[in-house]
């Protein structure tokens, strides 16, 4: 076992990736239950997370992580002035410091800023290999004004970006049907996790989650449909019951 193979172990449970990232402060501000963050964190790990998404500053103020993996965000963006130019804003070694399992970089690809998040990735990457820390790729399609411009062949090109660039682990979006779902996850070459997109009504969305995790992914990462959701520890122990036991 390499260092990175112990630690990307530490982000899944029964083979299965269960993340909730908690990294909107900084790009929406504080929204649903991310006012109680340690309240919020304990209640996700209780329920059974098998990792979460936080930025560096946020890592002081997590309770006790238990069975959960750690993975320091390092790409930063605002809702109010240039949300589609994610920059980097922590590195690896500084992740390592906090107790990072993991490091997570966000690339939005289709847009004037494209090149320099590539090349951030490849640095971030680089990083990775010489510390043995797994990276965690969000992919994207997005424009420069921030709308959603993927199509199926797009969001399989950046997967298949991220695993050339070095990612252990790929996010794609949610706006897929089964059949897309299981080409992507088909045709990938590293696992890939599903995002949950917009906030859904909890049947709605327990429903699609039951779609997902039969299309050969290797999980989900929700974050709003977590802590924007009415009870996150119902919400939770219904994803826990339906990720781990796909």
């Amino acid at each position: 076992m390499t260092g990175k193979n112990l630690r990307l172990n530490r982000l899944t449970r029964n083979g299965k990736m269960l993340c909730v990232p908690l990294d909107h402060g900084i790009t929406i501000s504080n929204i649903g239950h991310l006012d109680k963050f340690q309240e919020m964190v304990s209640t996700i790990v209780d329920a059974g997370a098998s990792a979460i998404i936080v930025h560096k500053g946020m890592v002081r103020f997590l309770p006790e992580l238990k069975n959960t993996g750690l993975i320091v965000h390092l790409s930063a963006s605002t809702s109010q002035f240039t949300p589609v130019h994610k920059v980097l804003v922590c590195d690896v070694e500084e992740a390592i410091s906090l107790g990072a399992d993991a490091v997570s970089v966000h690339v939005n690809l289709g847009n004037k800023y494209e090149k320099q998040m590539l090349q951030d990735l490849s640095k971030v990457s680089r990083d990775c290999e010489k510390f043995g820390v797994p990276l965690f790729a969000m992919m994207y399609i997005r424009d420069d004004e921030n709308i959603d411009i993927s199509t199926p062949e797009a969001a399989k090109h950046s997967v298949r970006i991220a695993a050339e660039l070095g990612a252990d682990i790929v996010k794609v979006g949610a706006n897929w049907d089964s059949d897309q779902l299981k080409n992507i996850a088909k045709s990938a070459l590293v696992p890939i996790v599903v995002a949950g997109g917009d906030v859904l009504n909890l049947k709605t969305f327990i429903e699609s989650t039951k779609r997902i995790v039969t299309t050969g992914v290797l999980g989900v990462s929700f974050g709003r449909n977590v802590f924007m959701s009415e009870s996150p520890s119902i919400t939770m122990e219904q994803l826990a019951q339906i990720v781990y036991n796909s």
